[in-house]
């Protein structure tokens, strides 16, 4: 039963990690956009907001990333690569440290999230976008 839990923890670092790699790949692909947009001149088609997406797609991979290396180092305290990963803010001794670092994450990430929700329906601002800053009010007062 244990080399199961072992074998089902390390799937889950493994494809948690490739999840973070898909979302580098779809913010450089925003990224290149936006300047290939700037570089022609395109301003009316607002290239900052595919920087901003960019930018919300590095900050959830990073939440992806911390979250694979974190299991990890939860579960397989003896590993060589993972002792080899050395935060001075990414050492979490149980699932409440763990917890603690996604959140303040999480919350970086829903900031920008919201910013960006905001500058693409400046035209047609609705009560339904103060949704995204409760969550960052209850998860800021829970942490």
């Amino acid at each position: 039963m244990k080399i199961i839990l072992r074998i089902t923890i390390f799937v889950i670092c493994v494809f948690t990690f490739l999840n973070a790699l898909v979302f580098v790949g779809i913010s450089v692909y925003h990224s290149i956009h936006a300047y290939l947009m700037i570089i022609e001149g395109h301003m009316e088609n607002r290239p900052g907001i595919y920087l901003a997406e960019a930018l919300d797609a590095f900050l959830l991979a990073i939440v992806f990333i911390i979250f694979a290396i974190g299991i990890g180092k939860l579960f397989f305290p003896d590993s060589k690569l993972l002792m080899n990963i050395q935060f001075s803010w990414l050492n979490p001794k149980s699932f409440s440290d763990l917890k603690g670092i996604l959140w303040e994450a999480i919350l970086t990430t829903l900031v920008v999230l919201f910013a960006t929700m905001v500058v693409h329906q400046m035209n047609d601002l609705t009560w339904n976008l103060l949704i995204i800053p409760a969550a960052i009010l209850l998860i800021a007062i829970a942490l």
